[in-house]
């Protein structure tokens, strides 16, 4: 598999390189062509439940704009336009591990993985931007978190995991995200943005409204063409979201096959969240560390945090 992945990794980096030199069509797409790779985990908070892993690989490139989905995902007039393809991994666990029993009213088990193409256009003079996301993959025992979790656990002085056998059922992962983000404030030291965000499909249907601040040494935030100067700033983010629909919980929309699931009154219909980070950039690396906290998702549960690091190249 790490073989498959770097064989994957070698061939974007290399064709991504190309195009990027080579390509002139256009001056409305982004010159960007980098790759990231993202890892969160609540270990960096100190706790091992509810949302406990996730592994995201992503990368943008001009020629991307080519997928026959990019032309279903909208884009901003009279913006710079970004074209991205990701794949990823997130994993689900009840408050104890240790238990080789369902816990009613805890989350169940749970993982999928997704395959996902997105398109992110910005209008740097009206200071706004709009990502839209469409991902499909599988929630379910194939994503291998079980797999994944136990080959962890399996160190010395570790609690190996004993409930994964009734996490939720496979099912289809279908899923639309739209997100807008608008300045209102902006200079050459302080982002103020506001955003909105609808997600819509088989495993999560929500939105969200809430606040983003930029501050400290940085290019605008809807100057996507990526600098090589030095930038450092920090990132303070808050947010509520409003629950429709929770798959992880619930199980996938048009499925019945989970062992054990929450019903909907047992699911939070308003989370609360805030993240709080600091981005490093220089010349073709750059790195973004935050930490998240986010409300009670289960009406008798309790408030989660975890941890975010991201690493990307550009070339």
């Amino acid at each position: 598999m790490k073989q498959i992945i770097s064989t994957i990794l070698f061939l974007i980096y290399s064709e991504c390189s190309v195009f990027a030199q080579l390509d002139t069509s256009n001056a409305r797409t982004g010159r960007n062509s980098f790759i990231r790779l993202n890892y969160e985990n609540d270990y960096f908070t100190a706790t091992d439940d509810y949302y406990t892993q996730g592994i995201k690989i992503e990368s943008v490139c001009p020629m991307f704009r080519y997928s026959p989905v990019m032309f279903l995902l909208p884009a901003l007039n009279h913006s710079v336009k970004e074209f991205g393809l990701s794949a990823a991994q997130e994993c689900f666990t009840p408050t104890s591990i240790s238990s080789n029993i369902i816990l009613k009213g805890d989350r169940p088990y749970a993982g999928y993985f997704y395959i996902g193409e997105y398109k992110t256009s910005a209008d740097y003079y009206k200071k706004q931007m709009l990502t839209a996301e469409f991902d499909a993959g599988e929630i379910g025992p194939c994503a291998e978190c079980e797999q994944e979790q136990k080959a962890i656990h399996h160190l010395p002085g570790n609690i190996q995991p004993e409930g994964w056998q009734y996490q939720i059922g496979a099912g289809a992962l279908l899923n639309y995200k739209l997100r807008y983000e608008k300045a209102l404030y902006s200079d050459t030291a302080v982002d103020v943005v506001s955003v909105g965000e609808l997600n819509t499909g088989t495993v999560y249907d929500n939105v969200l409204a809430g606040i983003t601040l930029h501050l400290g040494k940085k290019n605008s935030y809807f100057l996507i063409t990526h600098k090589s100067e030095f930038q450092l700033y920090g990132v303070v983010q808050g947010w509520v979201e409003a629950v429709g629909y929770n798959g992880t919980m619930q199980g996938a929309l048009f499925t019945d096959n989970s062992i054990y699931t929450l019903s909907p009154k047992e699911i939070s219909k308003v989370v609360y969240g805030d993240s709080y980070g600091v981005f490093l950039s220089w010349r073709s690396i750059s790195l973004l560390y935050s930490v998240t906290h986010i409300t009670n998702e289960i009406v008798t549960g309790m408030y989660h945090g975890w941890g975010h690091i991201g690493i990307t190249y550009y070339f």
